[in-house]
C-alpha cells in the first residue's frame, strides 16, 4: 500500500510539472493542449491535441509565426510580439485578444494597436447603446462616488477588489453595492476603471474613419492564409508531435505558402 502512493504521488508530481500552468496535456505529446477544434465532424465538442498556431501577415504574406500550447489568444499576444524580429508598427487584431492587460502593456510601449475588446460588436447595436445595462446610460456622481441607474436604484461605491489573472497581471476592480438591495435585480455593480478607459480609447480609434480602414483590412489579409494552406495545401494537421518539431513543420507549410503565392503574382505581372 505505501509503495503504490509513493509511486502515484511521483506520477502525479511529474504530471503537475507537465501542465505548466494548463489544464491538461496529451500523453502521446506532453507539449500539446486538449482543445475544441473548429472542425468538429461529430458536433458533440469533443477535445483534440492541439496547438495555437500564431501569425504576423502583410497582403497575406506570413512574416512570422509561433506555436502556443494555451488555447486562448488573449495569452499568445505579447509573448508573440517578443519575439517578433521587426519594428511594430500597428498591431491589429480581433476581439480574442483585446484584454486589459494587452491594451495597457502596447500603451506603455507606445506601439499603435488597433484591437476589437469582447464585447465591441454588441456595443455599437442600437439595442444595446439604449438598454439599462449599458454603464454610459447611468449618471454617476463623482462626488460621492455613486452610480444611479435609469430606473432609480442608487450604487455606492464599497471597496476596491484586487484579483489576478491567470498571467499573473493584477487588476483593480471597484465595487458598487445597491442602497435597496431587496427591490433591486441587482444587487451590486463590479466597474473596472482601467480596462473601461482603455476600451473608451480603443473604440474611438476603431470607429476613426483610418481605423475602418485598417481594421477591414485584417479580414482579407489574415483569414485567407489559413484557407490556403488547408484547402490549397491540404495541410490540416500536424505531421510531427513536440512543440519544436511541430513549430518546424508548420514553418516549411507556411514558407510554401509564400512562395506560392509570390510565384503567382509575379506571373501575373
Amino acid at each position: 500500500m505505501t509503495d503504490d502512493f509513493s509511486v502515484r504521488a511521483k506520477k502525479y508530481e511529474t504530471h503537475q510539472e507537465t501542465f505548466e500552468g494548463r489544464n491538461s496535456f496529451s500523453k502521446t505529446d506532453t507539449d500539446a493542449t486538449f482543445m475544441r477544434m473548429k472542425e468538429d465532424h461529430m458536433k458533440n465538442g469533443q477535445l483534440k491535441a492541439g496547438y495555437n498556431l500564431q501569425i504576423a501577415t502583410e497582403n497575406q504574406f506570413v512574416l512570422h509565426y509561433d506555436v502556443f500550447p494555451n488555447q486562448a489568444d488573449t495569452k499568445t499576444l505579447l509573448p508573440f510580439l517578443e519575439t517578433y524580429p521587426h519594428d511594430l508598427k500597428t498591431v491589429v487584431a480581433d476581439a480574442g485578444y483585446g484584454s486589459e492587460e494587452n491594451l495597457l502593456r502596447l500603451d506603455e510601449s507606445n506601439v499603435n494597436h488597433l484591437m476589437k475588446y469582447a464585447m465591441f460588436d454588441k456595443e455599437q447595436k442600437k439595442r444595446d447603446k439604449q438598454s439599462a445595462r449599458n454603464l454610459a446610460n447611468w449618471h454617476y456622481d463623482d462626488k460621492e462616488d455613486r452610480y444611479t441607474h435609469p430606473d432609480g436604484w442608487c450604487y455606492r461605491f464599497h471597496h476596491i477588489k484586487h484579483t489576478k489573472t491567470q498571467t499573473g497581471f493584477e487588476q483593480e476592480i471597484k465595487v458598487y453595492y445597491a442602497d435597496d438591495p431587496e427591490s433591486t435585480p441587482q444587487k451590486g455593480c463590479y466597474i473596472n476603471e482601467r480596462y473601461q478607459q482603455l476600451k473608451a480609447k480603443e473604440c474611438q480609434a476603431l470607429l476613426s474613419p483610418e481605423g475602418r480602414r485598417i481594421f477591414a483590412q485584417r479580414k482579407i489579409d489574415v483569414e485567407p492564409v489559413f484557407g490556403q494552406i488547408k484547402a490549397c495545401l491540404g495541410y490540416k494537421r500536424c505531421h510531427l508531435r513536440g512543440k519544436r518539431q511541430v513549430k518546424i513543420d508548420m514553418g516549411l507549410v507556411l514558407m510554401a505558402n509564400n512562395l506560392l503565392k509570390y510565384n503567382r503574382r509575379t506571373a501575373q505581372n
